[in-house]
């Protein structure tokens, strides 16, 4: 495809603004002609981003009817991520979707029959599969450095309250699919995935603040993954000891305050972590050189970590930019189609049922339609 293909963006809220750069980069490739925003106000901003040239709709099912597009980036909350990627497949239209893909795994399935009886891909933005310093981490465990891996720990921590922070649909579980786990941590249980293969058992603990949001505010999850490792993972949303200031600026820090993320692996025969705003590291236990499995900062310590050499490329705009090249039927390394990460949306679903049973539960788990909060009364 020698010309442009033309883009529509269904959903005009905050995390546009990290799509954004992605379509910049590809200028060349791809236009943002369209918008689907039903807030007026909120017309100024996406001019500001994609040009004064765009149409916006306010309905995106006006989009879809109206608008000559090959592909739509969806950027609803959840709740609608099923029904606007069955209407954009019904029209021909490849799908970008924000993360988490749907509310379960139900839902999932639906919209990957959609695209497939459409004959148009499905692609999640789980963000940090494309993001640099992830990726670095990934090269690590890929690289057999760390020897077999026995152990995964990921953190997420922030402060959300969505009624504070213009999220307030993320209040309602039946919108977001849940709480914080279904939200959030969704970014490191789909990383875990990524970096050491299937979950086979989980069981988890979750803790509600009924004045922030209706799912749960903190979620504790403990894995069994297939290759017999155990894994920790954790999500906080009530803690005010990241810097967001800090945090948003890219930059690479040492300062005092907690990590917004952080993942680390153990194994037989090194370990490596990956810090927010800090970078990624490696060490071995026996001796060897790290740098003859990764490219690693100078200077190289001759004991503990060594720092990972990474690019500065942000995960949204390299998922953005590899998008439009599978769209255009380009070469494109695209790591998460909508099969790739149903399995996320499986756990975290999963992880709910234990909550709910307080028993362990065992993958795979069978697929059921969601069941609204009120009916569950």
């Amino acid at each position: 495809m020698s010309d442009r293909i033309r883009i529509g963006i269904i959903g005009g809220g905050g995390i546009v603004g990290a799509h954004a750069p992605g379509y910049r980069a590809s200028a060349d490739r791809a236009e943002v002609v369209a918008v689907a925003e039903p807030v007026p106000e909120k017309a100024p901003r996406l001019r500001e981003l994609f040009g004064d040239r765009i149409e916006v709709y306010p309905d995106y099912r006006d989009l879809l009817r109206e608008a000559d597009v090959h592909a739509v980036d969806i950027c609803l909350p959840h709740h609608l991520h099923l029904p606007a990627t069955v209407a954009a497949a019904e029209r021909g239209a490849h799908v970008l979707v924000e993360k988490v893909m749907a509310r379960n795994t139900w839902e999932c399935d639906r919209m990957i029959e959609a695209c497939d009886r459409g004959g148009v891909s499905l692609t999640v933005c789980h963000d940090r599969r494309y993001d640099a310093a992830w990726m670095a981490l990934k090269r690590v465990v890929d690289s057999g450095a760390l020897g077999e891996v026995t152990y995964w720990k990921l953190d997420h921590n922030q402060d959300v309250n969505p009624a504070t922070c213009g999220l307030s649909w993320a209040a309602d579980r039946d919108k977001l699919g849940g709480g914080a786990i279904m939200s959030c941590l969704t970014h490191q249980i789909d990383a875990l995935r990524w970096y050491g293969g299937e979950v086979a058992e989980i069981t988890c603990m979750t803790k509600t603040v009924p004045e922030r949001m209706a799912g749960e505010t903190v979620g504790v999850v403990v894995a069994r993954m297939r290759s017999g490792a155990l894994a920790h993972l954790a999500i906080n949303w009530m803690t005010r000891s990241k810097d967001p200031a800090v945090l948003n600026s890219g930059e690479k820090t040492h300062d005092r305050s907690l990590w917004y993320e952080m993942v680390h692996v153990c194994g037989t025969r090194g370990e490596a972590y990956y810090m927010s705003g800090r970078g990624t590291y490696v060490t071995t236990h026996d001796g060897r050189d790290v740098r003859e499995f990764v490219e690693c900062v100078d200077p190289v310590p001759e004991r503990g970590f060594a720092e990972v050499a990474t690019g500065t490329w942000r995960g949204h705009e390299r998922c953005v930019s590899e998008w439009i090249k599978l769209v255009r039927g380009e070469e494109a390394e695209v790591t998460t189609s909508g099969r790739d990460v149903r399995g996320t949306v499986e756990v975290a679903e999963a992880a709910y049922r234990s909550a709910e049973t307080r028993r362990h539960v065992s993958l795979p788990i069978e697929a059921v339609e969601w069941r609204p909060a009120c009916a569950s009364a």
